[in-house]
């Protein structure tokens, strides 16, 4: 995902000069915990926890000792069928386990605020918590590249958020098959999270064909023979791929949330 950010970006500037890239910083954000048969909030904090807490083998007690909610203000912002979105947050610092740690994103209600209480933050999340029962994983955003940078693509979520209102909310939960902690940096660090929206770039064939460039058509067979040689050997030196390799999946992680051990929010 943070290639094709990139990937988008680069192509938005050099093939689309006149578009507008629009970054929008969140307005609210705070962690919440969740397990242990209560819910606790966390506003005042200089990290956004992300973390799992599994214990023995994954038959006993699962806990989300920290799920970060991020809110922003979309009234000022126009967005298309066209345009890109994706929400990029910064990990400070994490903390796993032999077992890979993924992390999902899901929309919730924006009813709250960093002061508000965790019976508000209970009814905000129900959006989420319908997502998980539903296993409806089209509903869900994933990031599991590993490194610093988080990136989920939100396209829809903003258009539908948009369309209904002046506000989005996210709830993120880490997913693992044993323990881990991610910090993210919040809004008062100056890289906290952040959407990015941009027009899909627009690219123009003439850029890539060489114009004055034309096929003779007075070569004989053996010579169109070597010449489609010599362009084969010219994309093996550069690099080009020959063959697809597959390789088949050596595991599954589980869908996030599905054993989550909240009874608050039953």
């Amino acid at each position: 995902m943070l290639l094709l950010l990139a990937t988008v970006l680069a192509g938005n500037t050099l093939c689309n000069a006149e578009s507008v890239v629009t970054t929008i910083t969140a307005s609210e954000d705070v962690y919440i915990s969740m397990g242990e048969n209560r819910v606790s909030v966390y506003n005042q904090t200089e990290m956004l926890l992300c973390a799992v807490d599994v214990t023995g083998n994954r038959t006993e007690m699962v806990s989300y000792p920290g799920a970060p909610v991020v809110q922003f203000n979309i009234s000022s912002l126009s967005i298309t069928d066209n345009d890109v979105a994706v929400l990029v947050l910064k990990a400070a610092s994490m903390q796993t386990q032999n077992d890979p740690v993924m992390v999902a994103l899901m929309s919730i209600g924006s009813d709250w605020d960093e002061s508000s209480d965790y019976t508000t933050f209970l009814v905000n999340i129900l959006p989420a918590w319908n997502i998980i029962k539903k296993n409806d994983a089209t509903a869900m955003s994933s990031n599991t590249d590993g490194d610093s940078i988080f990136a989920f693509d939100v396209s829809q979520k903003l258009r539908d958020a948009r369309a209904e209102g002046d506000k989005i909310s996210f709830l993120l939960e880490a997913v693992s098959n044993s323990s881990a902690e991610i910090s993210f940096l919040p809004r008062e660090s100056g890289q906290g999270p952040c959407l990015v929206i941009m027009p899909y770039p627009v690219f123009s064939p003439d850029g890539i064909m060489q114009p004055d460039l034309t096929l003779n058509s007075s070569l004989l067979t053996d010579q169109t023979t070597v010449l489609s040689e010599n362009m084969s050997q010219t994309g093996l030196q550069t690099g080009m791929p020959t063959a697809l390799q597959t390789i088949p999946a050596s595991g599954a992680i589980p869908m996030a949330g599905r054993l989550l051990s909240n009874q608050s929010i039953e």
